[in-house]
């Protein structure tokens, strides 16, 4: 018999979602073939087994489960189980790894890149679904594998702008693969699978999403991933419930944080005060897996003269909607390059007075054209024509005017040092008040100008 088919046979008895067929397979040496051949004796023994998982036990042959397997391979599905060679070494690290794992496509190696899951509202708002379009892009072009689900709203936006990045789409279900699960994203589903991506599911029958399926769906998008992003999270709403399953895996959790007054945000923006990191572009989130994953590679140059028409992302060269900077922004971002340059440099080759070069720099940072690197170097950043503000409207960078901070804004800005700083110490130093200093450095966390560390520090992007 097909050692697939005893796990099938345990997943059968105790259900989708449940750890016990992986603790049953952990703790006996022969594994889950053990268990079974071992018969009743074996099964009444073991802690953890109630009676009604016995009685399943004995409801469901190994037999009929080796008949599903054969089903399964046959109408050309995949069948992963946690011996199986590619079965991802990222949900054996979770409390309750999937028994068995039904596969339509190719599965990507979630452990050898980055894969981030993007996660949001059905009934999301416009912004939100382009803005869902707009990381999907971002995080292919940047070498992610990208995981949603199959969903309408920002599920699909997600994945449409992933594939025109040309990277590798996981979408795990809550429904069998042959369901007729949101029938109108029946053609992005095969699109999916078409361009080299996978579609996952935990059910082998299951013809009809419940809340118990979306929540075992749920841990398998959080648990293949290294980082969840959450765009459009209401309190209390089904995306938020995502950053639950991502802390308790110890996955990093990402917010797009929308306007802060709107309250199909507020979920987001409680977690960011809770400790997330808020971010508006998918660098922001690839570059925190820099050193885990030094090898990753962007699928197409991140700079390029021609926008994408389909994601509406323009990853160009900043050449365009900038022809009102101030002579010295102008000056500053000729003399930026791709490659990091010092400050030194950037003086020698733009003759500006120190004081002038920062104070552009800075505001060239506001703008995305320029990105500090480690070493008080700068290097040119990506363009977004029309990026909004936190509050929704906006930037003034879309009709080319140059961005400001707020005086509390360049107060903790300056406080900044690349060594992690505690709230205290920043407040201390810039002379502001906690509440002062946590509002500003929320907003420079969205302009990518201060990043937040462990223990509720922040240092200097």
């Amino acid at each position: 018999m097909d050692k697939r088919a005893y796990w099938i046979w345990l997943q059968h008895a105790f259900g989708e979602g449940s750890p016990m067929p992986w603790r049953i397979h952990r703790s006996l040496p022969g594994g889950v073939e053990e268990f079974c051949e071992s018969g009743p004796r074996m099964w009444n023994s073991l802690n953890g087994i109630r009676e009604k998982d016995a009685a399943a036990l004995y409801s469901f042959s190994p037999e009929e489960a080796q008949a599903q397997l054969e089903y399964a391979l046959r109408v050309g599905w995949e069948v992963l189980t946690p011996e199986s060679e590619n079965y991802p070494q990222a949900l054996k690290n979770i409390f309750d790894p999937p028994a068995v794992l039904y596969g339509k496509g190719r599965l990507p190696d979630v452990d050898r890149r980055p894969a981030i899951a993007v996660v949001g509202a059905r009934k999301a708002k416009k912004t939100s679904v382009e803005k869902g379009k707009e990381f999907g892009y971002q995080l292919a072009i940047g070498g992610a594998i990208v995981i949603t689900g199959g969903a309408v709203g920002i599920d699909a936006a997600v994945a449409m702008g992933a594939m025109s990045g040309q990277a590798p789409i996981i979408s795990v279900l809550p429904v069998a693969l042959n369901s007729p699960y949101v029938s109108q994203n029946a053609f992005l589903r095969e699109s999916i699978v078409d361009k080299g991506g996978v579609l996952l599911s935990e059910y082998f029958s299951q013809q009809s999403p419940g809340y118990g399926t979306f929540q075992a769906r749920n841990r398998l998008i959080t648990g293949l991933a290294c980082g969840v992003l959450l765009i459009q999270a209401a309190r209390k709403s089904g995306t938020s419930m995502y950053a639950t399953h991502a802390r308790n895996q110890d996955r990093d959790v990402f917010v797009y944080p929308g306007p802060k007054d709107d309250p199909a945000f507020a979920g987001g923006w409680d977690l960011i005060a809770d400790g997330a990191k808020a971010v508006r572009y998918g660098e922001e989130i690839l570059e925190e897996y820099d050193l885990r994953f030094q090898d990753r590679h962007r699928v197409i140059p991140l700079f390029q003269e021609e926008p994408d028409q389909e994601s509406g992302y323009v990853p160009a060269l900043a050449d365009s909607g900038t022809s009102d900077l101030t002579p010295e922004q102008k000056a500053v971002l000729d003399a930026l390059d791709q490659e990091p340059r010092s400050l030194t440099a950037l003086g020698d080759v733009t003759d500006l007075p120190a004081g002038k070069l920062l104070s552009a720099l800075t505001e060239l940072e506001l703008m995305g054209l320029a990105k500090p690197c480690p070493g008080k170097r700068y290097r040119r950043g990506a363009y977004r024509r029309g990026a909004e503000s936190v509050s929704g409207k906006k930037k003034a960078v879309s009709s080319g005017a140059p961005l400001t901070m707020t005086g509390e804004q360049a107060a903790v800005l300056n406080v900044l040092t690349r060594e992690p700083q505690t709230v205290a110490q920043l407040e201390e130093r810039a002379g502001l008040s906690s509440g002062k200093v946590l509002g500003a450095l929320t907003e420079l966390e969205l302009m990518g100008l201060a990043q937040s560390c462990p223990g509720k520090r922040y240092r200097r992007r």
